[in-house]
């Protein structure tokens, strides 16, 4: 697989919504601000059935097509139920089953786990040796150290010292087991599936419309998406936002059942002495990333694409083209530093549009709010 360094393709004229964007993510909390975008339909195309609501600690969409409302609203609302369990039991500062997992494990006792969530914990685990480290759900404590869980966010950066000695403990929080129903691990840690569970929570959502009899739909979890069938006569196209400001880098269209997730840098931060700081924490160092502003995976497989995403932010342009192919990444879209693309083959191929509109693309006011679970 080859990365491809891109240039600016002419802008394709088209008529720009929002549909409640907010882009994830991701290493530690993983919050970021609203990156994906979905473009609007053609005049006299049937309007689908739409709601939106809060769930996952921010705003989530859902459009069905080619349904009656009824069945629609009903299939929507088992969504709905099953976002709000899944937001209470994984988010690890709270009092479900994550945070209380979390506690037992920060005092160095196991801890008995669901079915469910010890099954999206092992898949963790098996991507953590993946990314080489790069996505690693044991980072919750250092989030803690950032300031960046429920409490708030720190005024000045841990200390080096603080920052060592997580650092330190990495062997030791690798040896995390899940097995028999019973989660142990040899050293006080927490963990934080912030950079994975937003593609569960898409898998599952997904099931439950199939579930429904629902063919055709878009799920937005705060601007992680994942499509079924068709929009109306034609596929999927979505806007991926400049990290760097509020209008569209480029678009691309989705195959039925894909997903798409991303991770930008730029919701939550601090400033200390003249430095920013953000959420984003690459975990092998123990600090914000800064060699990138964001990246957005396309899968089939809406996990992969989660942890892929919060992998390949932490990992950086240089080991960009490695780590994906690693992950069995094909289609992955990176914006540096400098405003550099990076994309593979795949995505290159994929990608319908690249450069400025020539009207800003307003950002929804729930991509300010910061993200309160995974």
């Amino acid at each position: 697989m080859r990365v491809s360094r891109l240039k600016p393709f002419p802008h394709r004229r088209c008529c720009l919504t929002l549909c409640a964007l907010l882009a994830r993510r991701t290493i530690g909390l993983l919050l970021s601000g609203a990156l994906i975008i979905t473009l609007a339909g053609c005049a006299g195309e049937t309007p689908p059935h739409r709601e939106t609501f809060p769930a996952l600690g921010t705003l989530v969409t859902i459009e069905i097509y080619g349904a009656q409302a009824q069945p629609a609203t009903a299939a929507i609302g088992a969504v709905e139920d099953y976002l709000q369990r899944i937001g209470r039991d994984w988010y690890a500062w709270g009092d479900g089953e994550l945070g209380r997992i979390n506690a037992a494990l920060a005092r160095g006792e196991s801890a008995v786990v669901s079915a469910e969530l010890g099954a999206l914990i092992q898949r963790s685990l098996i991507l953590q040796s993946r990314s080489d480290g790069y996505f690693d759900p044991s980072v919750g404590l250092l989030v803690e150290l950032w300031g960046f869980d429920r409490a708030g966010r720190n005024d000045e950066p841990p200390t080096e010292a603080r920052l060592e000695q997580w650092l330190a403990s990495r062997s030791l929080r690798r040896q995390l087991t899940v097995a028999d129903g019973t989660i142990r691990a040899p050293t006080p840690l927490k963990l934080d599936l912030g950079g994975i569970a937003k593609g569960t929570a898409l898998a599952g959502a997904t099931r439950i419309l199939h579930d429904h009899g629902i063919d055709h739909a878009l799920i937005d979890l705060g601007g992680d998406l994942q499509v079924t069938g068709m929009r109306g006569e034609r596929r999927w196209q979505i806007g991926i936002r400049d990290p760097r400001s509020p209008k569209v880098l480029t678009t691309v269209e989705l195959e039925p059942g894909e997903a798409i997730v991303t991770s930008g840098d730029y919701e939550r931060y601090f400033e200390h002495a003249g430095t920013r700081y953000h959420h984003l924490l690459d975990p092998r160092s123990g600090r914000p990333v800064t060699h990138t502003t964001g990246v957005s995976v396309i899968s089939f497989d809406p996990e992969l694409a989660d942890a892929a995403a919060t992998a390949l932010m932490a990992a950086g342009p240089d080991r960009f083209e490695a780590l994906a192919a690693r992950l069995g990444v094909k289609l992955a879209l990176l914006v540096t530093n400098r405003g550099e693309l990076l994309a593979t083959d795949a995505m290159r191929a994929r990608l319908a549009a690249l450069g400025k509109p020539e009207r800003p693309v307003p950002v929804d006011h729930a991509a300010q709010h910061p993200r309160q679970v995974p």
